[in-house]
């Protein structure tokens, strides 16, 4: 999630941790060291392999077997911060540091993107699509409660943060299972081979539900309201990528070897953005802009030259906004309800 997320929800946890009477400030600070360092991947870059941001992304710093490193830097660092001004130690810090460090990496596996928990025992990319990477409706009450609980020192307003972000969460599983449930039936009793359900922005009643028909994949918005009936919108499709796809550069090229990472990174949600003569771009069909549409958030573009593959992200166009706003009203043209 974004970093005002993570912030706000580790000093909660750091701050539901910490011993009765220990110095607040010293534990906030190690919580909040330890909720933002995980995304320090994001310096690992490369000029010449546009993937390595994506590649190493939520990768080992985000791991149970790394959290123990990020929690002694983190505490080291907070109680050298205060030296000579809280009776603390790095020791007693430990413990807010591990619950700071913990929310961060446990808090993006509820979303969408993907996170590797279990690295070095498993490459697998954890994502529980629970919650969007940007939800206003679970940032702001938590950065209000963490503000509240620094600041009063008060232990339930930190603990109220924490389990409004388990409910939230909870609540967006239940949302995921409907919105996945409603897809299916949707698509009946069709030769689908792969389907999910995606949150969207800063909401649990509007999700992006994708399938895999006969080399084909579906776009649908699924409009998943508690106080009205399931609504759906198909929208648009493209070809799934396949290693016979037209275009596709052969195994052991520099091209090719991006596209083999590319397709690991989105565990085959493989799209064909473009196709053409000069060049192939494949997408990933698990994330865009809009509910209803397949342009993918990402993308890797594959030169039929010796120039460098590249990173292609789309751009939000005019009438995006309001369009997103008539599929999560349920005001949108073309929307079918469920019986």
């Amino acid at each position: 999630m974004d970093n005002l997320t993570h912030a706000a929800l580790g000093i909660c946890c750091g701050l539901a941790a910490r011993r009765a009477n220990a110095p607040v400030a010293p534990a906030a600070l190690a919580a909040l060291l330890a909720a933002e360092a995980p995304d320090l991947d994001i310096l690992i870059r490369s000029a010449n392999d546009p993937l390595v941001a994506f590649r190493w992304h939520r990768h080992f710093s985000h791991s149970f077997v790394f959290l123990p490193i990020i929690v002694l830097l983190s505490a080291l660092l907070a109680a050298w911060f205060f030296k000579g001004k809280h009776e603390t130690s790095t020791k007693a810090l430990l413990i807010p540091a591990a619950a700071g460090g913990l929310s961060h990496i446990l808090c993006d596996a509820c979303t969408s993107f993907g996170t590797m928990l279990l690295w070095p025992f498993s490459n697998e990319r954890i994502a529980w699509d629970c919650v969007a990477v940007v939800d206003l409706a679970v940032t702001l009450p938590l950065v209000v409660l963490a503000w509240r609980a620094w600041k009063s020192h008060r232990h339930v307003l930190a603990w109220l943060g924490v389990g409004w972000f388990a409910f939230y969460a909870t609540l967006g599983r239940i949302q995921h299972n409907r919105a996945e449930a409603a897809l299916l039936q949707w698509v009946g009793n069709q030769s689908v081979t792969r389907f999910t359900a995606k949150p969207t922005i800063s909401n649990l009643i509007l999700w992006r539900g994708i399938w895999l028909e006969n080399g084909v994949w579906h776009i649908a918005a699924l409009r998943i309201s508690p106080f009205s009936a399931t609504q759906v919108l198909e929208g648009e499709s493209r070809v799934a990528w396949t290693p016979e796809t037209p275009g596709t550069p052969l195994a052991g090229t520099h091209a090719g070897s991006i596209l083999t990472d590319f397709s690991e990174f989105t565990g085959g949600w493989n799209s064909v953005e473009s196709s053409t003569s000069q060049s192939l771009t494949v997408g990933d069909i698990r994330f865009a802009m809009l509910a209803d549409r397949a342009k993918s958030l990402w993308a890797v573009r594959l030169p039929d030259n010796d120039q460098n593959p590249e990173l292609v992200r789309a751009e939000l166009e005019p009438g995006d906004w309001s369009h997103f706003a008539e599929l999560l009203s349920g005001s949108a043209s073309g929307y079918k309800t469920l019986p």
